[in-house]
């Protein structure tokens, strides 16, 4: 049986804190479960995020809740196939959804905007050729930086970099770290971000075009 992981996540911007990601991943015969619960204080929005994971940590299903203002802004359920993935749920701006879109290939990334989901893009990538970035294709809930755009089955590219191995602290601790450069957008510049050991344990992401940095603040780790 794999390790079960808890652990909280600190946003941080500019003036101190703004934020916080509240996470565990359970093991289960076959690969896990990962929940996580966000919360971004600036624009008055939660994140209530569920998903199933494969032993390769592929994504099976997911569930998405954004709250926004006091009130729902949507809920969308993914149900990931061979050669396809569903989208079924309820948004503000469209009503009663369905979706389907057609996969050249099982699909390896499901970004719904929590920073432990975010990590799971470098499984995906490895850390063969230093320095050359690749691009993942996955599917995302929102194409905005904030994930409260859009809450439907949007194809995603991202270029992913590995950039070695480091040794870094955290207030979590300290730790024997991957680093990756992501690049969601061609225009935007890659963010710095830090995991931790197989499962791709979240530590630290920086990004220059939103002036924000994530930290893991506390975890737990027990078999």
């Amino acid at each position: 049986m794999s390790d079960f992981y808890a652990g909280l996540i600190h946003y941080s911007g500019p003036e101190g804190v703004n934020g916080r990601e509240w996470f565990e991943m359970v093991p289960h015969p076959g690969g896990r479960t990962l929940r996580a619960f966000c919360e971004m204080d600036s624009i008055g929005l939660s994140r209530d995020v569920t998903m199933a994971l494969d032993g390769q940590s592929r994504p099976v299903d997911g569930f998405v809740r954004i709250i926004q203002g006091g009130a729902v802004r949507g809920s969308t359920l993914f149900l990931a196939g061979e050669t396809a993935i569903d989208c079924e749920g309820v948004t503000r701006e469209l009503g009663r959804v369905s979706q389907r879109k057609v996969l050249p290939e099982p699909l390896q990334y499901l970004g719904l905007h929590p920073l432990v989901g975010d990590a799971l893009v470098t499984i995906s990538r490895g850390t063969d050729r230093p320095g050359e970035f690749r691009t993942i294709h996955g599917i995302t809930n929102s194409a905005s930086p904030n994930g409260e755009l859009g809450l439907l089955a949007i194809p995603t590219d991202i270029d992913v970099a590995y950039l070695g191995a480091e040794t870094i602290e955290v207030p979590a601790g300290r730790f024997d770290a991957q680093r990756f450069a992501l690049r969601w957008r061609p225009e935007w510049p890659a963010a710095d971000l830090w995991v931790y050991g197989p499962l791709a344990v979240f530590l630290r992401l920086t990004w220059s075009m939103i002036d924000a940095r994530y930290e893991l603040i506390q975890l737990r780790r027990t078999r």
